[in-house]
Formats: C-alpha cells, sequence, structure tokens
C-alpha cells in the first residue's frame, strides 16, 4: 500500500509578519515549493592534491517559482499589495495528510511576489501567474503521525 499523497487538499498561505494573519492565495491551481542550489567556487591552488580541481560549498540560492491561479479581483488585489510592500512576504504550503499522518507536511519560506494576468483564449477562464522570488532559506516541518 502507497503513502504518496495528491496535491488536491493542500494550501499555500501568505502573511506580511509569518505569524500570523495567514490567508489564502484564492484560486491556486497547484503547489509550487522552492528548490535549493549550492555555489561550488573552485578553491584550486599549486598545492592541490594530485592534479585535481577543489571546491568548497558557498551560497545558496532557493530561485523563483511560479504558481498558477484563477483569476479573481480579491487575489489581483492581495498580489499588488504585497508586491508593493517594504519587505518580503511569508509563504507556507500545506500539504494534505499521507493516510498515516494526522497532519500535513509545510514548507515555509519568504518572497518577492509579482502577479501577472494570462489570458486564457476567447471564452475560457483568465488565470493569473503569481512569480514569487525567493529570499533567504526554505523550512520544512513533517506532519505529524497518527498516535
Amino acid at each position: 500500500m502507497s503513502n504518496q499523497i495528491i496535491s488536491y487538499g493542500a494550501s499555500l498561505e501568505r502573511s506580511l509578519n509569518g505569524t500570523s494573519g495567514w490567508a489564502d492565495i484564492p484560486e491556486a491551481k497547484g503547489v509550487a515549493v522552492p528548490s535549493t542550489t549550492q555555489e561550488y567556487p573552485e578553491v584550486t591552488s599549486l598545492d592541490s592534491p594530485n592534479g585535481f580541481r577543489e571546491y568548497i560549498k558557498g551560497l545558496k540560492d532557493a530561485g523563483e517559482i511560479e504558481l498558477e491561479c484563477g483569476y479573481t479581483a480579491a487575489g489581483y488585489e492581495q498580489q499588488v499589495a504585497d508586491n508593493a510592500a517594504a519587505g518580503a512576504i511569508y509563504y507556507r504550503v500545506t500539504l494534505k495528510p499521507a493516510p498515516n499522518q494526522s497532519s500535513g507536511d509545510i514548507f515555509a519560506f519568504r518572497g518577492f511576489p509579482t502577479p501577472q494576468l494570462v489570458d486564457n483564449g476567447l471564452g475560457e477562464p483568465l488565470g493569473m501567474t503569481l512569480r514569487i522570488r525567493i529570499t533567504g532559506d526554505v523550512t520544512w516541518t513533517k506532519g505529524a503521525a497518527v498516535v
């Protein structure tokens, strides 16, 4: 039996301070979690062993994510206001609990949002793409198991 879950039932929320005022991102159509990359600067020198290049760990970058959303005036207004905010916005993605969990895994991060309308064509629902440039780290909290 698989414990794999589907994204349906997940929540995507944002907050100005990360402790209160959490609000759903309206009409989100999927889950987006940043993926961190690591730089490895070269530090090879004349005394590097056996003619091999040497590297050290450098800076990390959580990059940028895109969230597809259905357009609503309230959702667009929320994201335009977040874009105008002085600092980074707090985000959290809470996954639906797996069959053996009482709560879902949580990914938390901060970023700078940029909303963009997407015209899906005549007679199709209007969409919105939300690009979030991540700043700082991404944390993961494993969901609690059923006891």
